[in-house]
């Protein structure tokens, strides 16, 4: 079968790489692929590239079938790239720019998604991990996020729910990870609970791949609840899923995404934990790379 010819556009942010990285590797596992990795330019640049029908970047790479970004910087780049050299353009966010304008769009229900011929709304943001394959059952990571636009953030009460957890179970094999919005005086409390069985810490100190492995080897999680990426990416690892209480600064889509994944049966809130209900997995992990990569390469491929 011959290589489909992908250009993957990259603004260098971890969580939108990491998105069309999902993609890309659920669409090697259908069909062969050449990639094409490319920086994106200002958007400034872009946009004159798009006028002129011209992208620079793409010079002496064969023609793209395919086009991938997220991310607002990749929004001009894609279309300039499309234009000058054809193929099909899939932005995996909600747009800034019309939907419209763009092949696909591949947009999480959270955000307000409704489906149309250019928009296919995704179970949470799309990412790059697989199934754990080499899960030790009572492994637990612990991950930790902070204030965010739609939650407020209380830090005693945080760590308070982390020690029920950590203490309230009789066997200790914990992993704690603190996140970039951790606030710093939250990442230096969670160090109190490092102890023989309990590891923390901080994402900054860490490898890339690190939450990628942790994934791969724990048997379940417990997240806060304002780390919606962090969420679906323990879902997408077929963990249990545990969630944190964290307040939400107003009712909103996002604030109840959490309450709405409980009910579903997808994760367990922290006050059903207390109260005795099991924290397991759901029979099947969340595949939306999986899905859409062959919702893509039906359409057009």
């Amino acid at each position: 079968m011959t290589p489909l010819v992908v250009w993957r556009l990259r603004d260098n942010k971890a969580g939108h790489t990491r998105q069309t990285a999902g993609l890309v590797l659920a669409l090697r596992n259908l069909r062969p692929l050449a990639v094409h990795e490319i920086e994106v330019a200002s958007a400034w640049t872009a946009f004159g590239w798009w006028r002129k029908r011209e992208f620079p970047p793409g010079v002496g790479f064969a023609a793209p079938q395919l086009l991938l970004g997220a991310g607002r910087a990749c929004q001009w780049p894609l279309l300039a790239a499309r234009r000058a050299f054809g193929g099909r353009a899939v932005y995996c966010m909600r747009p800034g720019l019309p939907q419209r304008w763009f092949d696909l769009c591949l947009i999480p229900r959270h955000d307000g998604a409704a489906a149309s011929a250019q928009v296919e709304p995704t179970v949470g943001v799309l990412n790059d991990v697989q199934p754990s394959r080499r899960r030790t059952p009572e492994r637990t990571l612990i991950l930790v996020g902070g204030p965010s636009r739609h939650h407020r953030w209380d830090e005693a009460e945080v760590l308070k729910q982390i020690a029920s957890v950590i203490f309230g179970s009789r066997e200790r094999d914990f992993v704690i990870s603190d996140s970039r919005r951790t606030p710093n005086t939250t990442s230096a409390q969670l160090n109190q609970f490092a102890q023989q069985g309990v590891e923390v810490h901080h994402h900054a100190a860490v490898p890339s791949d690190w939450l990628l492995t942790k994934l791969d080897e724990v048997g379940q999680a417990w997240v806060t609840a304002d780390s919606i990426s962090m969420i679906f990416e323990a879902l997408t690892a077929g963990l249990g899923v545990g969630i944190l209480n964290v307040p939400a600064h107003r009712e909103d889509r996002i604030s109840r995404l959490s309450a709405e994944l409980v009910a579903a049966g997808s994760a367990i809130s922290f006050d059903a934990w207390r109260g005795g209900a099991p924290l397991q997995a759901t029979p099947t992990p969340l595949a939306e790379a999986r899905r859409c990569a062959t919702l893509i390469a039906n359409r057009w491929f």
